[in-house]
């Protein structure tokens, strides 16, 4: 294979790379901005937000004070108020888990109101441990979501690159036909 030929097949090569980056990145640019939407669309309507720094213990404070006014309508912010949410589960049945209670609810030789007080915090454990792992799934999409943009910027950034190159490389290739092209001419004159 000549040089020329060579050349051809580098730089057709290089703009099929280059094009097939640049699809794939804006792809997944568009697929991660829907992922941040999505998780934006589903917690906005809940109307989900913090209490006021004012009103806030210092333990809330020291977990989730950055967020203190803020209404939860991002993942970072699901998070915070998961930990939120956990920080008073804690205070529900002395730190016991809802696994934890609920077998102690079940066991042998309680008192009907002691039951009755145990069943309480099984359902208020149960309620408070499905919307933590609620909001945590929705930090943890919005994570991936957030991965995948930059995945996408990426990749549009490599397909930039190698579309330079080929462009450096039908330049160079350009500029050395025009200058052996008028010597050829000369040459047979």
């Amino acid at each position: 294979m000549d040089r020329k030929s060579k050349d051809r097949w580098m730089v057709t090569t290089a703009v099929i790379v280059a094009l097939f980056l640049l699809g794939a990145g804006a792809a997944t640019i568009y697929g991660g901005n829907f992922g941040l939407d999505g998780v934006r669309d589903r917690l906005s309507p809940q109307k989900i937000a913090f209490p006021t720094a004012e009103k806030m213990t210092p333990e809330e404070k020291a977990e989730v004070g950055a967020f203190a006014g803020h209404k939860v309508d991002t993942g970072p912010e699901a998070e915070a108020f998961s930990r939120y949410i956990g920080l008073h589960l804690t205070e529900v049945n002395d730190g016991k888990t809802y696994s934890e209670t609920s077998a102690a609810a079940r066991a042998e030789g309680l008192t009907p109101e002691t039951q009755a007080a145990l069943r309480q915090k099984v359902e208020t454990l149960f309620k408070g441990e499905t919307l933590r792992g609620t909001l945590l799934n929705a930090y943890g999409w919005w994570t991936f979501s957030q991965i995948v943009v930059y995945t996408g910027y990426g990749l549009v950034a490599a397909g930039l690159i190698v579309a330079m190159f080929a462009a450096f490389k039908i330049t160079r290739r350009t500029k050395a036909e025009a200058v052996t092209a008028p010597t050829s001419l000369r040459a047979a004159a």
